[in-house]
């Protein structure tokens, strides 16, 4: 288990996509011992998700966190995430995550939706892979071994 709380932060959402970061796989983690936040971010604005990250932190009594967001959330909110040596952020896609001998995961259509209504709206939504939404058991292994990795280095 890890001494600071992972922290899931959604990517813009819309009316067609609305599900928190993971999916499922939140409880999965969770169910093993970790401690798991998922904000309830604002779907679209970008001013108003900063402002809503910024008062969740500042509630916060961890003096860090393991920060889980896709690599557009993470340019979209930098400016407001803390920059304590102790956190750790990771960006997804993670190359290992990924196992390349299986299929890869085809885009739904309501998440073709989602990103076709966000570039309308002007909101860049990332692709498919990097909201976690893969149900499949050896990912989850494979996040779960990423986790006791954040956990591992921790103690150094």
């Amino acid at each position: 288990m890890t001494k600071y709380p992972l922290v899931f932060i959604s990517a813009p959402r819309s009316l067609f996509y609305h599900e928190k970061l993971g999916g499922q796989l939140q409880d999965f983690i969770e169910a093993h011992g970790y401690v798991v936040h998922s904000p309830a971010m604002p779907f679209r604005s970008q001013s108003l998700r900063q402002r809503y990250l910024q008062s969740w932190l500042q509630r916060q009594t961890d003096a860090a966190f393991h920060f889980i967001l896709a690599e557009d959330t993470y340019q979209e909110l930098k400016d407001v995430l803390p920059l304590n040596s102790n956190s750790t952020f990771t960006r997804l896609p993670v190359a290992h995550l990924n196992n390349s001998a299986a299929k890869p995961l085809t885009e739904p259509l309501f998440y073709k939706y989602h990103r076709l209504f966000s570039l309308l709206l002007g909101v860049k939504a990332p692709p498919y892979q990097q909201v976690l939404l893969d149900r499949r058991l050896e990912f989850y292994d494979r996040f779960l071994d990423h986790c006791v990795e954040l956990a591992e280095n921790e103690v150094i």
